[in-house]
């Protein structure tokens, strides 16, 4: 056992508590969440837990966070939320053009997909594990837009959306150009295929999200290529597997975020700020004098927030 595992085991709770709660992006929440303006979050594939990552959004008492994912039972967390903002749960899948679909659902149901599972030969020699996916038994199962999906929750406020459907995530956003259009989506996180040949038929790839996203206006802040898993647990740490996946954050650019109203511009630095871009969250602070009024307005002290930003720079 390493030493730092042994004084982190050795650690009164109270002392763990204190060290959780002083991290940098709970100092950010405390003085940031509880003044940011009306969200709407959108959590798609939200089996088993929220990501704690979106802290500035879920502690945020003005977010109307949504949990979607189909089977009921792995959502059960709703029910004894522990976060200042509002949550409620869709148990509908979602698909681009809604409707009746059949849903996937493999052996290990987190594989579960509106896309049939096909191992190509180019994949066959790669898979370590068919039991993950086969057998699969499908499910004939009502799904809506995701227009549809926020019908009846704020009709006017921005919107975060985090995907993660096995393979169907650009088809689900394709679905929703009309709020593209106008802009009311205003930054995503989303997994994408990185394969030649995805494992779930027809999968939107990464490069074509990348292509559609720009076309409305967003950018690529930031993406983690995910390697596939080694065959062999044996081997040498320091070797290559193929990249099997990202998970990729596009956020609405600058110059089209700077014609929309100043709450769906203190929402975007909260974005920043939850994908600890830090520089650029100060860099917004700084130079849009409207956001910083309305924070300012909402009770929030800009310059402590400043202050917190500039030690982590």
């Amino acid at each position: 056992m390493s030493l730092g595992l042994a004084l982190r085991r050795l650690a009164p709770q109270s002392l763990k508590h204190f060290l959780r709660q002083n991290t940098l992006p709970r100092r950010i929440s405390r003085q940031l969440s509880p003044h940011l303006p009306t969200v709407v979050c959108v959590d798609v594939g939200a089996s088993y837990y929220p990501h704690a990552k979106w802290l500035q959004f879920l502690n945020a008492p003005n977010t109307q966070w949504l949990a979607v994912e189909p089977n009921e039972a792995n959502i059960g967390y709703v029910k004894s939320w522990i976060w200042p903002s509002q949550v409620s749960a869709c148990t509908t899948g979602l698909s681009r053009d809604g409707g009746i679909q059949t849903l996937y659902v493999t052996n290990v149901d987190t594989g579960s997909s509106l896309l049939p599972p096909e191992i190509t030969p180019s994949m066959q020699h790669r898979i370590i594990d068919l039991n993950y996916f086969f057998p699969v038994t499908e499910r004939r199962i009502e799904t809506l837009t995701l227009a549809q999906a926020i019908d009846g929750l704020s009709a006017n406020a921005p919107v975060f959306v985090k995907l993660d459907t096995q393979g169907t995530e650009l088809s689900i956003l394709q679905g929703a150009q009309h709020l593209f259009d106008n802009h009311r989506i205003v930054g995503i996180e989303m997994e994408s295929t990185m394969l030649a040949q995805p494992l779930m038929k027809n999968s939107g790839k990464f490069w074509q999200a990348s292509e559609y996203l720009e076309e409305q206006g967003f950018e690529l802040l930031h993406i983690k290529p995910i390697a596939a898993v080694a065959r062999s647990p044996k081997g040498r740490p320091h070797r290559n597997t193929f990249v099997n996946e990202c998970d990729a954050v596009f956020a609405l650019r600058r110059d089209v975020a700077a014609g929309l109203p100043v709450e769906f511009r203190t929402s975007l630095l909260a974005f920043y700020l939850t994908n600890l871009f830090y520089e650029e969250a100060m860099s917004f602070l700084e130079h849009d004098n409207n956001v910083a009024a309305f924070l300012g307005t909402q009770g929030c002290n800009v310059n402590a927030l400043l202050a917190i930003l500039r030690t982590a720079i």
